[in-house]
């Protein structure tokens, strides 16, 4: 299978490709990215994918910007290619844009690839739904000074995974500033901390009188994000056009 990798010249689109050269089943034919200065690596480099000449990818793995949806897509649709999306950070226009594609080809997106975050979110569901409105739930996100979108995408994912569970618990509040009141018991609480190299960890508390329950997990590589893409990429080519997700795989696979 002919991978392009989008933002290739980013952490991630670097460590996809180190790890696409350990595959037997995938590789590297081309990159997009329009930040890249100057090309180190071994195939084609592109600022964008209209300037793609001859090579024929079988499928798009995007860890880029949100905004580069507008670039990759149209090529994508036009072209019948799947795409991974494992970019997070979409406003709603962008969100709608990648739904409308997905009529066209299937696309995998999920805010975070790697399988024990996907757990996480199981566990995190089966909790809310035997705590119920016995404990107030907050979660923590804490990632790397580089990120820049907040809260993190596998932060919303737990907050939906509690609201999915709770029908009453409806209310994000991301931080807390000033007099803001007494805590209300339909609030999520998110809070995002950033500094350093932190790959990546997330913590849901929930909150009781006199006890507290977490449920945390913590990326210790960002590899486990590179190789998540490349089984959603497997898994996607062989689906029909719609939007697929973690889960799915994951199903797929038992």
């Amino acid at each position: 299978m002919n991978i392009l990798i989008y933002g290739i010249g980013g952490t991630m689109g670097r460590i996809l490709y180190d790890c696409l050269k350990e595959e037997k089943e995938l590789k590297a034919v081309c990159g997009v990215d329009k930040l890249l200065k100057e090309n180190t690596f071994d195939i084609p480099v592109y600022s964008s994918c209209k300037d793609i000449a001859t090579e024929k990818p079988n499928c798009i793995i995007d860890f880029s910007m949100h905004e580069c949806v507008y670039d990759y897509l149209p090529y994508a649709t036009e072209n019948k290619i799947p795409c991974v999306i494992a970019t997070t950070g979409f406003n709603e226009t962008e969100q709608e844009f990648i739904n409308n594609a997905s009529k066209l080809i299937p696309i995998f997106q999920t805010g975070n690839m790697s399988l024990g975050v996907n757990l996480m979110l199981k566990l995190v569901k089966e909790a809310s739904l035997m705590l119920g409105d016995k404990a107030d739930i907050e979660i923590i996100e804490m990632h790397h000074n580089k990120k820049v979108d907040s809260p993190s995408g596998t932060a919303l994912m737990l907050g939906n995974a509690v609201k999915s569970a709770l029908a009453n618990k409806t209310d994000f509040v991301c931080g807390r500033k000033g007099i803001v009141g007494k805590r209300t018991k339909n609030e999520i609480g998110i809070h995002s901390i950033r500094g350093g190299s932190i790959v990546g960890k997330h913590e849901v508390m929930f909150i009781m009188d006199n006890e507290i329950i977490t449920v945390t997990h913590e990326s210790q590589s960002k590899t486990i994000f590179a190789l998540g893409s490349i089984n959603a990429a497997k898994f996607l080519v062989k689906q029909q056009n719609g939007i697929y997700d973690m889960n799915d795989l994951l199903n797929d696979s038992i």
